[in-house]
């Protein structure tokens, strides 16, 4: 059984905002579906997290009206989704943000790509980190790559995260876990935090 220290813990949600789960610019995806089933989870998550005192990090993808910040393809294409300032870089309303949380910005796949997320985690001596959102294959994936790099310890909320299509999620996770990260349900990361504690 993993234990989760609490103090040297944190919780990284990823990219829950509404213009992925927007049916009109992503027709294709599957993750404007999960969306209830993603808020619930989250939720569940960062509720236990908060019990244990654990800090929580959302993230928020977030370009300029113009482009000039976004990625390569998105430049190339011309198509605009998570620009600053519009609702559509907003996190879900349904999810329960607290004033203490953290809030960091990002313009790359991973959360620690130019975001102050190393600083952050060194300043909370963070050495455990829990990863929930979206995507599977993209932001997920990339961050816990990095974060296993920087040789944290990484469980994934595996009813917590979606990727555009399935293939892509299972192709993903079958990469990660048990290798850079070990998926849990919740339940399953709250019996890790319950081991420490006994």
């Amino acid at each position: 059984m993993i234990s989760l220290d609490p103090n040297h813990t944190a919780l990284v949600v990823i990219d829950l905002l509404s213009d992925f789960f927007d049916s009109e610019i992503w027709p294709d995806s599957i993750i404007p579906q999960s969306r209830q089933s993603l808020v619930k989870t989250t939720n569940e998550l960062v509720s236990c997290c908060r019990s244990k005192q654990i800090p929580v990090i959302w993230f928020k993808q977030a370009f300029k009206p113009d482009l000039s910040d976004a990625f390569p393809h998105m430049r190339r294409s011309g198509k605009k989704y998570t620009i600053v300032g519009t609702d559509g870089c907003e996190i879900l309303p349904e999810l329960d943000v607290k004033p203490e949380d953290h809030i960091l910005f990002k313009s790359r796949f991973s959360a620690f790509f130019r975001t102050g997320l190393d600083e952050l985690l060194e300043k909370h001596a963070i050495n455990h980190l829990i990863l929930a959102g979206i995507t599977t294959a993209w932001c997920i994936r990339t961050t816990a790559v990095d974060a296993y790099q920087r040789d944290f310890n990484i469980l994934i909320a595996k009813e917590g995260i979606a990727a555009f299509n399935e293939r892509d999620h299972r192709d993903s996770v079958h990469a990660m876990d048990g290798y850079i990260a070990t998926l849990l349900s919740n339940n399953e990361i709250l019996k890790c935090m319950s081991t420490q504690s006994e």
